[in-house]
């Protein structure tokens, strides 16, 4: 619980967190002024734009999960927030599989025996009680069974953490998995429904990109108070509180509150003076996930229909196809398509690109090889790198990041939030509702 004597905020970092608390307190006249690294806002959620083409730097969409967040950006949008049906798919064995799961697109797809080992494993799980779930493996085998889990969740979630299943945390899943398992993909079956939750492919997204949700944020905010190509090198403290926001040009300011959504493992490196060694050794260890991306222009008007495709099998050097055309036409021209294509790089135990070039002969020569594409209908090609794209929650995460929010947390003008600065995996819709929240609780109190 922190005390609030100020009058202002000083957001750290114009992601989606930083510009969701930052539209908030624009909501109740709150003063605010936002400090970014980069030359744009939306941090990992821009959309980018290349001649007539533009992409998402990641397969965003949004769900209509809170009321308050889909009205918000319904508001901002307009028109221009439109409603899409576009399913997902797994790419198994040069076949797609329905995503979420169907049971009768997986009888005609796998062979007889391994549907039979579903059936029975899938049978008897469920007259077990009490399974004590620990990680994300204990999950998948306690929802879909061994045979099911091994063929598209345990593999595919190794690939993208980069770790063994068994020792990451299930919370990795988001609400993939919650209320999700073979007996409800069996009665949505006989109830000839398969939209489950809110994996169907029935979501909500931008006429031009997801990235817009942000750009219109920074504008209501008013950009004059949006400082970009702002480095945060140091946060001068007393032990109480921060008194000093040192920027990269050696300015100076004597901060309000301060919203910080910097990378929780770097601010043992810009808190001045240190914080315990304790606390520097417990972030030590943690780590992100960093994604590269490969954007191909492609002379044919679509792909796939889907709104994204998986890559559970190691031998492919991506985990995610997503075609930005079926979000949207006006990502594209109309007899032209892109494909982003993403790839887990950073402590990558599968692939080591040594170059971009290495890196876009691997990844088009795989498409080629299983004949998704052909080379003569590549106009072109851009790479992206997305840093910190997923924290690695392990399941001795807690240990580790627990003493040290704690100790972020206790400065009486500094809040931790979003995925990054609070290490946690969270969806766009969440990380505006507690936007929202962190507003309601400054008003509340002002003192």
């Amino acid at each position: 619980m922190y005390k609030n004597n100020y009058h202002r905020l000083d957001i750290l970092g114009a992601g989606p967190a930083g510009l969701g608390v930052g539209f908030f307190a624009k909501k109740k006249r709150i003063p605010v002024s936002i400090y970014e690294l980069s030359n744009r806002v939306g941090g990992n959620s821009k959309t980018i734009t290349k001649g007539d083409f533009r992409y998402d730097t990641g397969a965003h969409r949004l769900h209509d999960k809170h009321p308050m967040v889909t009205s918000l950006i319904k508001e901002l949008l307009g028109k221009d927030l439109m409603k899409i049906n576009a399913p997902s798919k797994i790419y198994h064995k040069g076949r797609l599989i329905d995503f979420p799961l169907n049971i009768i697109n997986l009888i005609q797809n796998l062979q007889t025996q391994d549907v039979l080992k579903i059936g029975y494993e899938n049978f008897f799980n469920s007259f077990k009680k009490n399974v004590d779930i620990k990680s994300f493996k204990d999950l998948a085998y306690q929802n879909y069974g061994p045979t099911l889990s091994e063929l598209f969740l345990i593999n595919y979630t190794e690939k993208l953490w980069g770790m063994n299943s068994s020792y990451l945390d299930p919370s990795i899943s988001g609400n993939r998995l919650k209320n999700l398992n073979f007996f409800s993909l069996m009665r949505s079956m006989v109830r000839g429904n398969n939209n489950i939750g809110h994996l169907d492919g029935s979501f909500l997204y931008p006429k031009y990109g997801f990235g817009i949700i942000f750009d219109e944020l920074a504008r209501e905010i008013d950009t004059k108070n949006i400082f970009l190509n702002s480095r945060v090198k140091k946060l001068i403290h007393d032990g109480n509180k921060i008194n000093q926001i040192i920027l990269n040009d050696g300015e100076s300011i004597s901060p309000g509150m301060i919203i910080n959504t910097l990378p929780l493992n770097i601010l043992g490196n810009i808190f001045e003076p240190k914080p315990p060694k304790s606390i520097i050794d417990s972030i030590k260890d943690i780590k992100f996930r960093n994604v590269k991306l490969c954007v191909l222009y492609l002379d044919k008007p679509k792909f796939t229909n889907a709104a994204s495709i998986y890559f559970p099998e190691p031998n492919f050097p991506y985990n995610r196809i997503y075609e930005p055309k079926n979000r949207s036409a006006s990502m594209a021209p109309k007899d032209q398509t892109c494909l982003v294509i993403e790839s887990s790089v950073a402590q990558n135990k599968f692939y080591n690109y040594s170059s971009d070039e290495s890196f876009f002969h691997q990844v088009t020569d795989s498409l080629i090889g299983e004949g998704l594409i052909k080379r003569e209908d590549i106009l072109g090609y851009d790479l992206d790198y997305i840093p910190n794209a997923y924290p690695i929650i392990d399941l001795e995460i807690q240990s580790k990041i627990g003493p040290a929010l704690s100790y972020f947390s206790s400065f009486e003008n500094h809040v931790m939030h979003g995925r990054n600065a609070e290490f946690k995996y969270v969806h766009t819709h969440d990380l505006l509702k507690n936007s929202e929240k962190i507003i309601e609780k400054f008003i509340a109190e002002f003192k």
